[in-house]
């Protein structure tokens, strides 16, 4: 008997552009399918509280983290905040919809504990940003007072800065403002209001006792020393003279009387005359060959000081 083979090749291109035809194909068919039983009311209520949790922690911990860690604050906090709450809140209303009539108590009990907890994150983490703001915006209150803070440098005593101590104060006032505008909660309640008036008045503290803080006094010793210690300049070169005139009268007499007088004038210059009446002595007499000492002598000195 004869036997006749046929082959026929089919790019695998092709197959591939066939499978949506197969795949449509395949499921007109009809197919058996089981229904599962619906979930206890308890259990229900338990898994849409655990889902509406997951679904509220990551953003939290991000929160968190941002804050604590980095000390930074987070952008859009309120809307962001506001809009986490609505939607834990949908989830879980949305998956508990099919108990409301059997058990409506666990159902709002849950809820209630759901909201509860993720109030108590969102007013946490309100807090955490706003004492963030406040620190920072007391330091940077306090190192501007520095900077503006002036002593005289022979006496210490406090002079006048560039700025006035209330115009630094409003000015980190307004940086608190602006800081924390994004922040506040309105359906929460969480304002910045009590924690504003409470900065102000911190700050005003400070403006009023600087002067003697610690700081402020640090700063008065530091800039005393640097001028004790800074050196002089030199003194212009040049030669300075002085003149000194010395005259001494001797009338006749055996030295039983002596005296002597002097001027200083300002620019160091001097004068001195003595008396001695001692041209009858004999030691004088030998000390000038037997003859008497002039009546008056004077004699003049020139220092010169010189600065090289």
């Amino acid at each position: 008997s004869r036997h006749t083979r046929f082959t026929m090749h089919v790019p695998f291109y092709s197959l591939l552009s066939l499978l949506p035809f197969i795949a449509l194909f395949t499921l007109s068919f009809p197919t058996s399918t089981t229904s599962s039983p619906p979930l206890p009311p308890s259990t229900l209520i338990s898994r849409s509280y655990s889902s509406s949790l997951a679904l509220s922690t990551p953003p939290l911990t991000s929160w968190r983290t941002r804050i604590a860690s980095r000390g930074l604050t987070v952008p859009n906090f309120s809307s962001k905040a506001s809009s986490l709450l609505t939607e834990a809140e949908d989830c879980y209303d949305g998956m508990t919809t099919s108990v409301i009539s059997t058990d409506s108590k666990s159902r709002r009990s849950t809820k209630a504990k759901l909201m509860n907890y993720l109030t108590e994150e969102v007013t946490e983490l309100f807090e955490m940003q706003v004492e963030q703001v406040v620190s920072d915006v007391t330091e940077g209150f306090k190192s501007d007072m520095l900077a503006n803070f002036r002593v005289d440098k022979k006496t210490g005593k406090e002079i006048s800065g560039k700025e006035e101590g209330t115009t630094i104060l409003r000015r980190w006032m307004e940086e608190f403002d602006k800081r924390t505008e994004g922040l506040e909660v309105q359906t929460l309640g969480l304002l910045k209001t009590s924690h504003q008036q409470a900065l102000s008045n911190s700050l005003s503290t400070i403006l009023g006792n600087f002067s003697t803080s610690s700081a402020a006094q640090l700063k008065v010793m530091s800039t005393i020393k640097a001028s004790a210690s800074k050196p002089k300049p030199p003194s212009e070169r040049g030669i300075v003279p002085t003149f000194h005139l010395v005259s001494m009268i001797r009338p006749d007499g055996f030295g039983n009387l002596q005296g002597f007088a002097g001027y200083t004038a300002k620019n160091g210059n001097t004068a001195t005359v003595g008396v001695c009446n001692d041209a009858d002595s004999p030691e004088v007499l030998n000390m000038f060959g037997g003859m008497r000492p002039p009546i008056l002598r004077v004699q003049g000195k020139v220092n010169l000081d010189i600065d090289l």
